[in-house]
């Protein structure tokens, strides 16, 4: 079995979350969360904050033209945006922390709005 397959087997699961005052729903996998957080803390300050200014900009965007109203590719896009701005959200600062104690990265992935249902 390729290590695609593998990834596109993997349990996955979707959450609800509020972000921008706005409801979204996000499909999750544990080893994107566990990805996506490793990215983010090794990516130096200045270009995280260039990366999260776009990825705001493109996720105002979805939401102005209603999530509801966003099909294929570009819900893809609008759900992913939101996923990044989550992940950001749960690291809150912490990615120098982060970098060297694991211990925090375990905690993120615990956080309580990317577990999957029971």
């Amino acid at each position: 079995m390729s290590e695609n397959e593998t990834k596109d087997e993997e349990f996955s699961w979707d959450t609800t979350v509020t972000l921008r005052g706005s409801e979204v729903v996000i499909p999750l996998k544990a080893s994107v969360i566990k990805q996506e957080i490793e990215d983010q803390i090794s990516i130096k300050g200045s270009h995280r904050k260039a990366i999260l200014r776009s990825t705001i900009k493109k996720f105002s965007a979805g939401l102005k033209k209603g999530a509801e109203n966003l099909q294929g590719d570009a819900l893809q896009e609008f759900q992913w945006n939101a996923f990044i701005l989550l992940i950001d959200d749960i690291i809150a600062n912490r990615h120098m922390a982060m970098r060297s104690d694991s211990s925090l990265v375990e905690a993120a992935i615990a956080d309580p709005r990317l577990q999957a249902p029971k």
